[in-house]
């Protein structure tokens, strides 16, 4: 019998017609292009169009889409002639035939367009290596959002073949970037764009290129410190700029030989032409800097020679302090600073610097510090102690009769901020807050105080911050409300305030409760809670969960229904009891309160083992080389090559099986040899079992 069916094979959707602008149009930018309307069974999701500068669409300068629209506007296009296409696509995302092209003329752009912007050379030179990065600048342009910059190989800036940065915002005019390939002479313009998206017309076009073997820069020249001058530390080098300079593209080393093979510092990947060294030995120093300017090759680095070499001595005087400074100022009680300590020299062998503060008990420090041998700065970590006020203190370090101090503030513990989660949640539920302090509270605690402007919102009137703590938490109380209501909940605490909002939503009653299941055990054992309600909401709704016996069967505090779905779940956990317990588990909200019982039982022992059997079976299956024997020890199993045997044994006896005249054999079954060719096979036959020996 023959069954026919019937397909539908779907075809492609029918070319447009152009419509607008007419054939061979002169038109100024921004200007639409329309077509005409194609029917397709499945629908038309979208329309696509091109533009090129050929009728054979090779290359495509620009090309967009629309949501089943059909017109679009056209802008961004230099004066000139252009050709452009539209082509539908069906709901089953089949794309038509293109329709026939047409053309216009492009003569300028209208007072609607933004301003067209300037574009100046890159920053340096215009002979790049790849992944050096590239600065272009250019004028601002009147009307301006965002604007667009494009480099291409391709003079005519293809649509697959062009680097595009969009939305570089009006704020700025300049952008970097860097190109690691393809190698090539390159082309770059501007594009301004409005808010609305049209574009300018393009900018002047740049020229470029990036090669392996495009020439470096000359290196950067020193600048300070002078040349063969005696210094103290810290010792800032500076140097000019090369033309084109890098990120993290500048190298500097500190060598004790103008050979620089005996390197003291090392300062790779600086970013701007200065370097602050804050550690070196006495005695004359060298110093170099280069700059790294992108790739030579897919595997080195394109770097410039190496400046000129200065030199500079480190003075040899005993060491002494030369500054204090802090990481941060003022400080909160109970915050933790670092300490920082220069001298002037790295000190021979390890030195204790005493250290002094003007107020011990808000900025506690050290007798002393330690500078490690050849270092000459250090910093240890500080931690604020407790103030009622503003408390100026001044730390000094001493060294060989003289001194550097350092001053900072230390502010009292005040109160941070307050905040509340969910933000948003159902009328009736509890949501969470948190009270920061800036720093740690006093050695009393802090106590805060709370307030609403809602009575729907009911904090408790204080929490409290334990000594030594930056916060705490807590539970909001709310009320079932009608309608949305958003409360202000303010926290105060020595003389500062933080407020948060919350938002409580009508909450819905939950329809039903079930467990799942409705009888267990204690250790080991539990059930799953499901809520419903009548409807799905939009947000999130959160019902509050209770146990008529905690110890026994726990539930959380509350659960979610999700937004959008009527339905959510928890978990109850129970524990060991001596009798049959039935616990009540309940859900609350919107004035309604659904029950479920849960039993839970005693827990059972586990049933005994089952006895192990008296007797087992063996049977052996003996295959291979004729004329040999399998036999057992203990002895019941004796079987010729080609047949089989049986024999009883005790459960639990270790059996050995051999083959006669020192023949091995391949073993299977209760007793295997994996594979490979063993005289004897040993196991413990524990019930009925059979074995295969393959004799070799």
């Amino acid at each position: 019998m023959i069954c026919a069916a019937s397909v539908r094979i779907s075809a492609a959707p029918a070319a447009p017609t152009p419509s607008a602008p007419a054939g061979g149009a002169s038109v100024q930018e921004p200007f639409a292009l329309s077509w005409s309307t194609v029917s397709d069974p499945s629908g038309i999701v979208a329309y696509n169009w091109q533009v090129s500068t050929s009728s054979s669409f090779s290359p495509v300068i620009l090309q967009h889409s629309t949501s089943g629209q059909t017109t679009d506007t056209v802008s961004g296009l230099a004066n000139g002639t252009y050709f452009w296409r539209v082509q539908a696509v069906n709901g089953a995302f089949e794309q038509g035939a293109w329709s026939a092209a047409r053309s216009f003329t492009v003569t300028g752009v209208s007072a609607s367009a933004p301003g067209t912007p300037s574009l100046g050379p890159p920053k340096g030179y215009s002979t790049f290596h790849p992944y050096e990065v590239m600065t272009f600048n250019w004028s601002a342009a009147p009307g301006a959002a965002t604007y667009v910059l494009q480099a291409a190989t391709d003079p005519s800036f293809p649509v697959l073949t062009r680097i595009q940065f969009d939305n570089i915002p009006n704020t700025n005019t300049t952008f970097s970037f860097a190109i690691g390939n393809p190698e090539g002479n390159y082309f770059a313009r501007v594009f301004a764009v409005d808010a609305g998206g049209v574009f300018s017309a393009p900018s002047n076009v740049i020229n470029f290129s990036v090669f392996f073997n495009n020439p470096v820069p000359p290196p950067p020249s020193p600048l300070s410190p002078a040349n063969a001058a005696t210094l103290t530390l810290p010792i800032t080098f500076t140097w000019t700029d090369v033309p084109n300079p890098q990120p993290s593209g500048y190298d500097l080393e500190v060598a004790r030989d103008s050979g620089f093979q005996n390197i003291e510092e090392r300062a790779y990947q600086l970013n701007n032409p200065t370097r602050t060294v804050l550690s070196l030995t006495p005695g004359q120093k060298f110093w170099r800097v280069h700059s790294v300017q992108g790739n030579a090759s897919p595997t080195t680095a394109a770097v410039t020679a190496w400046s000129s070499t200065r030199t500079f001595t480190v003075s040899s005087a005993p060491p002494t302090p030369v500054s204090v400074s802090f990481t941060s100022d003022p400080l909160t009680s109970g915050d933790t600073v670092w300490v920082q300590l220069q001298l002037t020299a790295a000190p021979a062998a390890a030195t204790a610097i005493p250290l002094t503060s003007s107020n011990q008990s808000a900025a506690p420090v050290p007798a002393s510090v330690t500078m490690p041998a050849n270092i000459a700065w250090t910093q240890f970590q500080m931690q604020a102690g407790q103030v009622t006020a503003d408390t100026p203190a001044t730390i000094t370090a001493t060294l060989n009769g003289k001194s550097a101090s350092g001053s900072l503030t230390i502010a009292p513990a005040a109160l941070k901020s307050l905040s509340i989660s969910p933000s948003t949640i159902s009328g009736g539920a509890q949501p969470g807050a948190i009270v920061m302090l800036t720093g740690q509270a006093p050695p009393g605690g802090a106590v805060v105080s709370l307030s609403s402007d809602s009575p729907a919102v009911s904090p408790p009137p204080s929490v409290f911050v334990n000594a030594g703590s930056f916060s705490t938490s807590f539970a909001l109380q709310t009320s079932s409300v009608t309608q949305n209501t958003t409360a202000t909940v303010t926290a105060s605490w020595n003389g500062k305030n933080a407020q948060a909002q919350v938002t409580l939503l009508p909450q819905p009653q939950p329809a039903s409760l079930t467990l799942d299941p409705t009888t267990t055990v204690g250790t080991g054992g539990g059930s799953f809670g499901r809520v419903t309600i009548a409807s799905a909401q939009s947000t999130d709704t959160t019902f509050q969960l209770t146990s008529s016996h905690p110890s026994i069967a726990s539930v959380p505090g509350s659960m979610i229904v999700p937004a959008g779905v009527t339905a959510g779940g928890f978990n109850v956990f129970t524990t060991q009891v001596t009798t049959q317990t039935i616990v009540t588990i309940s859900v609350t909200g919107g004035g309604v309160t659904k029950s479920a019982t849960l039993t839970v039982n005693p827990d059972q022992a586990p049933p005994p083992p089952p006895p192990p059997p008296s007797a087992a079976t063996l049977t052996v299956t003996a295959s291979g080389r004729s004329g040999e024997r399998v036999t057992s020890s203990p002895t019941g199993i004796d079987v010729a090559v080609g047949s089989s045997g049986s024999a009883s044994f005790s459960a639990r006896t270790s059996i050995r099986l051999s083959v006669t005249n020192g023949r091995s054999a391949i073993w299977s079954g209760a007793c295997s040899s994996g594979g490979r060719r063993r005289s004897s096979c040993t196991f413990t036959i524990n019930g009925n079992a059979s074995v295969t020996a393959n004799v070799q």
